[in-house]
């Protein structure tokens, strides 16, 4: 393995990845903590939590009653008993048939419901995306530190090839190669520099803090493959639960088909002498004669909900399918670091000890240690790449949410 210094190279970085007017700002912060931050702080999650909130507050309203309606009547035709007309005073509701607002209430339930399965989703791609972007600065550092020290040896090389050239034992063309390849890693530097700036400013997007975030470095390790139970998968518990509200909303028009109940009481007076109430009473019910709309209605809830049930089947087949080219994709990418933990990880060793040893003893001169050591480097940027890969892979099966 390569052996890097750590400190001089993480001091360059943080000077090429963070601003310098912010510089006395920057703190370490940890995956978890960037996560919690990102829960607390992300503009768009907290929208989709008041609107669970909202759903929430909007529960009740599936107990909507229609206004009461308060009346006063007076005809001269109607006499009391003290041969006076009365003043009639009447207070009358209506209610719908007491199932209905029972499927009503299901109905705002089923809503709310749904709403909080989308805040799931939300929630696993927030957490996904901040643990990509966290892991990706890393993945960069770690390309970037190899790099570095790749350009510090090709700077020598440079320099080396160029004073042979002043006493004449190598050419012009061997100096422009030099060069040509010394400036071919720092144009990679650059990109990755760039790179590295990209994935801090979609973490801080994500986290949405104040406080400049800095992601401290670690050597990145492989993350751990949680199960992938289809049932358990929120978009699948979002898919049901749609297809559960169409299942109350069908409920609901079916029971509007029942009776409206009307209950009234009235009183009838006057304020002449020998003055009586008369207190009546009134119960009705509202019998629906034309159901045209409403088998409509019901005939258009029970196409809603096959429709929504063969998107949950799609739903369904779509994820596992995901599921198996992830899978396919994981194994192809664990086939490589097999490879590099069994052979490629000894052969680097092996090349770059041979290579330091064979220069100190003049067997080789220091264009093939050079070579060598780029050899050494390709070997471990092409584990990086695939370890990322990986990881990026594990990361999608582990927060997996189809659109």
């Amino acid at each position: 393995m390569i052996k890097l210094r750590y400190s001089f190279i993480l001091i360059v970085l943080f000077c090429i990845s963070i601003p310098l007017n912010l510089a006395g700002q920057k703190r370490g912060v940890s995956l978890e903590r960037a996560i919690q931050l990102a829960l607390k702080n992300n503009i768009e999650y907290n929208a989709y939590k008041l609107k669970v909130e909202e759903s929430k507050a909007l529960i009740p309203t599936a107990l909507t009653i229609d206004k009461a309606t308060v009346s006063y009547s007076y005809d001269s035709n109607n006499m009391a008993e003290n041969n006076h007309p009365l003043s009639i005073f009447g207070i009358e509701q209506s209610f719908s048939f007491p199932t209905l607002y029972a499927s009503q209430y299901k109905v705002t339930r089923s809503e709310s419901e749904l709403s909080k399965r989308y805040l799931e989703i939300k929630e696993k791609e927030l957490i996904k995306n901040v643990t990509r972007s966290y892991y990706e600065i890393q993945y960069q550092i770690g390309k970037l530190m190899r790099y570095r020290m790749l350009d510090t040896i090709f700077q020598n090389f440079t320099k080396n090839v160029e004073e042979r050239f002043k006493k004449g034992e190598a050419g012009s063309l061997d100096v422009i190669n030099a060069k040509a390849k010394h400036q071919q890693i720092q144009i990679v530097m650059n990109d990755i520099t760039y790179s590295t700036r990209l994935a801090y400013r979609k973490l801080r997007l994500l986290v949405n803090t104040d406080t400049l975030i800095v992601v401290p470095y670690r050597e990145i390790k492989e993350l751990q493959l949680a199960g992938t139970d289809i049932e358990s998968n929120p978009g699948m518990k979002y898919a049901k639960q749609e297809t559960e509200l169409h299942r109350n909303l069908l409920k609901v028009e079916k029971n509007r088909l029942l009776p409206d109940i009307t209950l009234g009481y009235y009183n009838g007076s006057n304020r002449f002498v020998g003055a009586k109430n008369y207190p009546s009473y009134e119960a009705g019910i509202s019998i629906p004669i034309f159901f045209v709309e409403q088998k409509a209605r019901i005939k258009g809830g029970k196409i809603g909900i096959e429709a929504s049930e063969k998107f949950e089947e799609h739903y369904k087949s779509s994820l596992i399918l995901r599921i198996e080219e992830l899978k396919g994709e994981l194994q192809k990418y664990r086939s490589h670091l097999d490879y590099y933990y069994s052979t490629g990880r000894q052969m680097s060793a092996e090349i770059e000890k041979e290579a330091r040893e064979g220069y100190a003893r003049g067997e080789i001169d220091y264009y093939r240690f050079v070579e060598s050591i780029e050899n050494v480097t390709q070997i471990e940027l092409e584990f990086l790449d695939w370890l990322f890969q990986y990881n990026n892979t594990v990361l999608e099966l582990n927060y997996l949410t189809l659109e």
